[in-house]
């Protein structure tokens, strides 16, 4: 082989070597900028333990030591943390569970506490901190309300709840609570069925009522029918009597009148009998019978 050109060699490092040098420095540069996004804000640990930074890093560019510094981000615009399936206990020591929805910003005045003095370093444990809170303020407002009422006061539960939150948030964490929205309320399976019994029973209880309403209202109106029909048969009874006695009192008014008439006149009583003769002769007369009417006079009356 023909020997090599020691030349070649030197330019084919020299390349290399540039390349390397250019890479190395393309390296660098990308690991000591970050850029800080308009929604969070940031700090920066020295070889992951000392904070370098006093005051959060804000939306930008920024520089850092390569490979020595560590960026932890935070996100302060507005986070939606949602917790499902927390049990809570009412006053009369029944299990309730519970969906929440809480709604919380970060404030810059917060950003240095939470990420290098409350739980591990960075923002990993952020909702691991807020979660104890929620739950315990939630537990805290359940336990004076009892189950029954827990639907008609779900309102004034889920104001409590957000002022409880929001007063221990920004106590102990410089929090904001932006809102608390009770979501979801599970009751247990015993307390649904025992729920429906009642409702069964209450509906019941109103057919019945309604029932006894109805049967009221029927004896009712059957006492006012037969009190009518006893009041229409008095006054018909009293119309008949009143009938009877003015009839009564006209006969004997008639009678009077006629025994007065002959009375007064002996010769009425000829006068009454023909007026009220049918002109039909008695067919049997006894013994010494006088017939009531003296046909001769009456002929020689007609002569």
């Amino acid at each position: 082989m023909p020997p090599r050109d020691p030349r070649s060699f030197l330019g084919r490092f020299r390349v290399g070597g540039g390349l390397i040098v250019a890479l190395i420095v393309v390296v660098l540069l990308l690991n000591s900028v970050f850029v800080i996004s308009p929604s969070e804000e940031a700090g920066t640990r020295w070889l992951g333990g000392t904070p370098m930074t006093s005051v959060p890093l804000t939306t930008g560019v920024h520089f850092k030591v390569p490979f020595f510094e560590t960026v932890d981000r935070l996100q302060t615009s507005r986070s939606v943390y949602t917790l499902n399936g927390l049990d809570v206990y009412t006053n009369d020591n029944q299990k309730v569970t519970i969906d929440l929805s809480l709604i919380y910003q970060i404030p810059s005045s917060a950003v240095m506490n939470l990420l290098y003095h409350i739980g591990r370093a960075g923002s990993m444990d952020v909702e691991t901190t807020i979660l104890p809170v929620v739950r315990d303020r939630a537990l805290a407002a359940f336990a004076q309300y009892n189950t029954l009422t827990i639907s008609d006061q779900r309102a004034q539960i889920t104001a409590q709840m957000r002022k409880d939150i929001s007063d221990a948030l920004q106590r102990l964490f410089n929090v904001d609570v932006i809102d608390v929205q009770l979501i979801g309320i599970h009751y247990s399976p015993i307390f649904d069925q025992s729920i429906e019994e009642a409702v069964r029973a209450k509906n019941l209880a109103v057919q019945a009522e309604n029932t006894v309403a109805q049967k009221r209202y029927e004896g009712e109106q059957k006492t006012v029918t037969a009190h009518a029909e006893a009041s229409a048969a008095v006054e018909r009874a009293n119309g008949e009597a009143q009938a009877t006695v003015l009839q009564a009192q006209a006969q004997a008014k008639a009678i009077e009148t006629v025994g007065q008439a002959l009375k007064n006149n002996p010769e009425y009583s000829r006068f009454y009998g023909l007026q009220h003769w049918n002109g039909i002769l008695p067919q049997v007369v006894g013994a010494g019978s006088i017939p009531m009417i003296d046909l001769s006079k009456g002929q020689e009356g007609g002569k």
